[in-house]
């Protein structure tokens, strides 16, 4: 009918005529979506734990936030703080991680949101399963551990199993290498854990791999008598292979402890330092005890050791640590004569003296390639067990 169209017309601009059906307000979950988005990220990138992670969610939200691990362990915060009792409401929405568990956030009307309720859920969960990760209780996962040290290793696998031990790449790392049995390996471990944050051990083929995060670089170690024991570090866990490399061959150089508890003096050779090796490191590298047992001087040395016994090689490896016959008896707190007739004995079987030019370098030679000799049966010299082959030049 003419007439009537302008009539609606007008009704329908004035709003009086059958309007739309507006959408209700939406939740306050939904609205400030993105702001809980970016949160979690953060509190991610910040290393957050789990319950810092799940309390600042519940705050920003208003509403409880939960989990419930893999391990059926329930953490549930509320904008009034963490509650360990507390289960999943029937309603909340939901996200599955698998090997973490299920997260949980109970807003009303969290569904309406559509996807972006679903991303929220998904970023929660993946930031609750860093955070798990990141601040798991340090567990003796030894192929985690052996993984670690392992040079042929991607970084991003390394970066895992670095978590599953609960460290991070950027983790201050000391490695060691011990020859020794399981009790006097145990007791070093249980010694180092009273100056470390985190220490993991695991055997490691003939040796013995320990691993310490945070160690006081004050701390004075103690080695079990008979125990070979040397270290590298620290280093950045991700640098761990290397670590591991040099302490294998600072073990080469290592002698076995004379007494349990440090410091130990230079000549003692005791907890043998990586980063000090220098170039002495190739010799551990690429000489085998077959080898060195063609050096005349090792083959004499040998000889003196076997028929006067171990306190002579105390006295040259003194000797050979500093300028003069008396500051080697004051290292050793023995009278001057008496260190001065075991040289002289000493100069007679090896065939030099040790004061002539470049005699005192020699006998130090001598000592260091005996050292590698007797270590020799440790370290098969295909890159397994004991130090990896040379790294190619190129």
């Amino acid at each position: 009918m003419p007439g009537r169209g302008p009539a609606t017309n007008r009704s329908q601009k004035s709003g009086i005529e059958d309007p739309a059906p507006k959408a209700g307000p939406l939740p306050r979950a939904a609205i400030e979506i993105d702001a809980v988005l970016d949160l979690i990220d953060e509190l991610t990138e910040c290393d957050a734990d789990l319950e810092s992670l799940l309390a600042r969610t519940a705050s920003a939200l208003d509403c409880a936030v939960g989990i419930r691990t893999a391990r059926g362990e329930v953490c549930m915060a509320t904008p009034r703080g963490i509650d360990r009792t507390g289960q999943q409401p029937p309603h909340a929405g939901t996200h599955d991680l698998p090997g973490t568990g299920r997260v949980w956030i109970d807003a009303p009307g969290l569904s309406r949101a559509g996807p972006r309720a679903a991303l929220l859920l998904r970023r929660l969960g993946i930031a609750a399963k860093v955070a798990l990760l990141g601040h798991a209780p340090p567990a003796t996962d030894s192929v985690a551990l052996r993984s670690v040290v392992d040079i042929g290793l991607e970084m991003s696998t390394r970066s895992i199993m670095l978590l599953r031990l609960g460290l991070k790449e950027t983790s201050a790392a000391t490695v060691f290498a011990l020859c020794a049995p399981a009790e006097p390996a145990r007791m070093f471990v249980e010694q180092v854990r009273q100056h470390a944050r985190v220490v993991l051990d695991a055997p490691a083929g003939n040796l013995h791999l320990v691993l310490a995060n945070d160690l006081d670089p004050t701390a004075v170690l103690g080695v079990p008598p008979g125990t070979r024991a040397a270290f590298a570090g620290p280093y950045p866990a991700s640098q761990a292979p290397e670590a591991w490399r040099l302490a294998r061959l600072a073990l080469r150089f290592a002698r076995p402890s004379p007494r349990a508890q440090g410091p130990y003096t230079v000549e003692e050779a005791v907890l043998v330092d990586g980063a000090q090796l220098g170039g002495y490191a190739v010799l551990a590298e690429t000489l085998s005890a077959e080898r060195i047992a063609l050096v005349p001087d090792v083959h004499r040395l040998n000889r003196l050791v076997d028929e006067h016994g171990e306190d002579i090689l105390v006295c040259l490896e003194a000797v050979a640590a500093t300028e003069s016959v008396r500051k080697a008896a004051r290292l050793l707190h023995r009278h001057h004569n008496s260190v001065a007739y075991r040289v002289e004995r000493a100069e007679r079987y090896l065939g030099f003296s040790f004061t002539e030019p470049y005699g005192r370098p020699r006998l130090f030679l001598a000592l260091v390639l005996r050292r590698l000799q007797d270590s020799g049966h440790l370290f098969p010299m295909n890159g397994t067990d004991g130090a990896p082959p040379a790294p190619s030049v190129q």
